[in-house]
Protein backbone atom coordinates (compact mmCIF):
# COMPACT_ATOMS: atom_id res chain seq x y z
CA UNK A 1 0.00 0.00 0.00
CA UNK A 2 2.68 2.36 0.77
CA UNK A 3 4.78 2.22 -2.53
CA UNK A 4 0.86 2.60 -4.14
CA UNK A 5 0.88 5.65 -2.08
CA UNK A 6 3.91 6.91 -2.84
CA UNK A 7 3.25 6.59 -6.76
CA UNK A 8 0.41 8.51 -6.74
CA UNK A 9 1.98 11.23 -5.03
CA UNK A 10 4.43 11.15 -7.55
CA UNK A 11 2.28 11.40 -10.01
CA UNK A 12 0.46 14.42 -8.16
CA UNK A 13 3.81 16.06 -7.73
CA UNK A 14 4.98 15.53 -11.30
CA UNK A 15 1.40 16.52 -12.90
CA UNK A 16 1.53 19.48 -10.64
CA UNK A 17 5.22 20.86 -11.79
CA UNK A 18 3.96 20.73 -15.80
CA UNK A 19 0.91 22.84 -15.24
CA UNK A 20 3.05 24.94 -13.25
CA UNK A 21 5.90 25.64 -16.46
CA UNK A 22 3.26 25.62 -18.79
CA UNK A 23 0.97 28.04 -16.46
CA UNK A 24 4.21 30.17 -16.24
CA UNK A 25 6.16 29.62 -19.84
CA UNK A 26 2.79 28.94 -22.17
CA UNK A 27 1.50 31.65 -24.72
CA UNK A 28 -1.31 33.11 -24.53
CA UNK A 29 -2.60 32.43 -28.43
CA UNK A 30 -4.38 35.78 -29.21
CA UNK A 31 -7.64 35.58 -31.18
CA UNK A 32 -7.59 36.69 -34.42
CA UNK A 33 -10.27 39.20 -34.95
CA UNK A 34 -13.01 38.85 -37.87
CA UNK A 35 -12.81 40.88 -40.66
CA UNK A 36 -14.98 41.95 -43.48
CA UNK A 37 -12.82 43.36 -46.74
CA UNK A 38 -13.20 44.89 -49.87
CA UNK A 39 -11.27 46.15 -52.60
CA UNK A 40 -11.94 49.66 -54.43
CA UNK A 41 -9.79 52.44 -56.00
CA UNK A 42 -9.53 55.45 -54.55
CA UNK A 43 -11.94 57.88 -56.75
CA UNK A 44 -14.70 55.03 -55.97
CA UNK A 45 -14.67 55.10 -51.74
CA UNK A 46 -18.00 57.19 -51.76
CA UNK A 47 -20.04 54.26 -53.93
CA UNK A 48 -18.05 51.62 -51.90
CA UNK A 49 -18.97 53.35 -48.80
CA UNK A 50 -22.62 53.34 -50.40
CA UNK A 51 -22.86 49.50 -50.40
CA UNK A 52 -21.80 48.81 -47.30
CA UNK A 53 -24.01 51.19 -46.03
CA UNK A 54 -26.78 49.11 -47.26
CA UNK A 55 -26.31 46.83 -44.01
CA UNK A 56 -26.87 49.27 -41.74
CA UNK A 57 -29.69 50.94 -40.31
CA UNK A 58 -28.56 54.33 -41.33
CA UNK A 59 -26.15 55.06 -44.16
CA UNK A 60 -22.14 55.89 -43.07
CA UNK A 61 -22.31 59.56 -42.60
CA UNK A 62 -20.32 61.67 -45.29
CA UNK A 63 -17.95 63.12 -43.03
CA UNK A 64 -16.80 59.78 -42.12
CA UNK A 65 -16.52 58.61 -45.51
CA UNK A 66 -14.16 62.13 -46.37
CA UNK A 67 -12.42 61.44 -43.30
CA UNK A 68 -11.58 57.80 -44.20
CA UNK A 69 -10.93 59.05 -48.22
CA UNK A 70 -9.08 62.13 -46.92
CA UNK A 71 -6.64 59.87 -44.64
CA UNK A 72 -6.12 57.35 -47.46
CA UNK A 73 -5.14 59.52 -50.17
CA UNK A 74 -2.45 60.79 -47.87
CA UNK A 75 0.90 59.71 -50.39
CA UNK A 76 3.00 59.92 -47.15
CA UNK A 77 1.32 55.74 -46.30
CA UNK A 78 3.69 53.29 -47.14
CA UNK A 79 2.65 50.77 -49.41
CA UNK A 80 4.17 47.68 -47.30
CA UNK A 81 2.21 48.50 -44.23
CA UNK A 82 -1.29 48.23 -42.95
CA UNK A 83 -2.71 51.77 -42.08
CA UNK A 84 -5.64 52.05 -39.65
CA UNK A 85 -8.42 54.69 -40.70
CA UNK A 86 -9.70 54.98 -37.41
CA UNK A 87 -12.86 54.43 -36.70
CA UNK A 88 -16.94 54.96 -37.69
CA UNK A 89 -20.26 54.58 -35.55
CA UNK A 90 -22.97 52.84 -37.47
CA UNK A 91 -26.31 51.20 -36.27
CA UNK A 92 -27.14 47.53 -37.30
CA UNK A 93 -30.28 45.49 -36.39
CA UNK A 94 -30.79 48.68 -34.23
CA UNK A 95 -28.39 49.29 -31.47
CA UNK A 96 -25.01 51.11 -31.80
CA UNK A 97 -21.95 49.58 -32.79
CA UNK A 98 -18.12 50.56 -34.00
CA UNK A 99 -16.33 49.40 -37.34
CA UNK A 100 -12.90 49.51 -36.79
CA UNK A 101 -11.30 50.38 -40.52
CA UNK A 102 -7.33 49.87 -42.03
CA UNK A 103 -6.41 49.47 -45.32
CA UNK A 104 -3.93 48.10 -47.29
CA UNK A 105 -2.71 50.30 -50.15
CA UNK A 106 -1.39 50.15 -53.75
CA UNK A 107 -0.39 52.88 -56.03
CA UNK A 108 0.00 51.34 -59.21
CA UNK A 109 -1.86 53.05 -62.27
CA UNK A 110 -3.62 55.14 -59.02
CA UNK A 111 -4.56 54.47 -55.52
CA UNK A 112 -6.04 51.50 -54.99
CA UNK A 113 -6.80 50.01 -51.57
CA UNK A 114 -8.37 47.04 -49.63
CA UNK A 115 -10.20 47.78 -46.79
CA UNK A 116 -10.78 46.10 -43.83
CA UNK A 117 -13.77 46.60 -41.67
CA UNK A 118 -13.17 44.68 -37.64
CA UNK A 119 -16.40 44.57 -35.87
CA UNK A 120 -18.42 42.56 -33.86
CA UNK A 121 -19.22 39.13 -35.54
CA UNK A 122 -22.68 39.49 -36.70
CA UNK A 123 -22.03 42.90 -37.79
CA UNK A 124 -18.84 41.88 -39.82
CA UNK A 125 -20.76 38.59 -41.51
CA UNK A 126 -23.93 40.47 -42.61
CA UNK A 127 -20.76 43.37 -44.15
CA UNK A 128 -19.21 40.20 -45.92
CA UNK A 129 -22.40 38.84 -46.92
CA UNK A 130 -22.94 42.25 -48.66
CA UNK A 131 -20.13 42.74 -50.42
CA UNK A 132 -20.06 39.16 -51.79
CA UNK A 133 -23.52 40.32 -53.11
CA UNK A 134 -22.03 43.34 -54.57
CA UNK A 135 -19.36 41.35 -56.50
CA UNK A 136 -21.76 39.13 -57.76
CA UNK A 137 -23.74 42.31 -59.20
CA UNK A 138 -20.00 43.40 -60.85
CA UNK A 139 -19.71 40.33 -62.12
CA UNK A 140 -16.23 39.94 -60.24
Amino acid sequence: MKPYLLYVLFVLALGSMVGLVVNVFGEEIEETPLAAAVETDLEDLPETFAVLSETFDEPIADSDVARIKKLASNPELDEMNQHALGTIEVIFEGRPTTLTLETDIYREDGTYLYLYLFGEPDVVEALDERIMAYYEELGI
